[in-house]
């Protein structure tokens, strides 16, 4: 009992820019108001500026396409691959996410939980415009819907341009 009035007693007497200091939450949500896009890793993840890998909430994403590296026969001519349809619209949705986000100044959204099972931050992105990224990439096409519980603030708003996505056949939801 005496533990907890005297951190009571302390929490109150710290001046009030020291709060920042003691709540992370408070702290970190200032930090991520205005952060550049370093690099896109794959669809639904990307590295800031920081260094810091954040997973886009409400995306699962193809992975990041493979390098791809030129055969030739004996005299030195390209031997020309097969192609697959979903290879193609895999590396399509990886290239519309990095013009749509690479270099970019965005704005984190933190929902319920902050961090998933790998200690990656996770978030919505949105441009200074004020355009939700996460919802923008499912219209296009470039990845799936995945809502994952409790992180559900903007499931309606996600559920319906993956729908739109599917209705229009646009990017990788033009397969099925």
């Amino acid at each position: 009992m005496k533990w907890f009035v005297l951190s009571i007693l302390i929490l109150f007497s710290c001046p009030s820019s020291s709060m920042a200091e003691l709540n992370p939450l408070l702290q970190s949500s200032a930090n991520y108001q205005k952060v550049t896009v370093a690099k896109v890793l794959t669809p639904d993840t990307i590295e800031l500026e920081s260094g810091e890998r954040v997973q886009l909430l409400g995306l699962l994403g193809p992975r990041a396409p493979k390098a791809q590296y030129e055969e030739r026969d004996e005299h030195g001519f390209i031997i020309p691959k097969d192609v697959d349809p979903a290879t193609l619209a895999e590396e399509d949705a990886f290239k519309q996410v990095r013009t749509l986000l690479e270099g970019k100044k965005v704005r984190l959204e933190f929902d319920s939980q902050r961090r998933n099972e790998d200690n990656v931050l996770q978030a919505y992105v949105f441009l200074m415009d004020g355009s939700l990224v996460n919802a923008e990439i499912l219209r296009q096409g470039a990845a799936n819907l995945r809502i994952t519980p409790p992180n559900v603030k903007y499931a309606d708003q996600l559920r319906s341009a993956y729908q739109e996505a599917r209705r229009e056949m646009r990017g990788m939801q033009g397969q099925w």
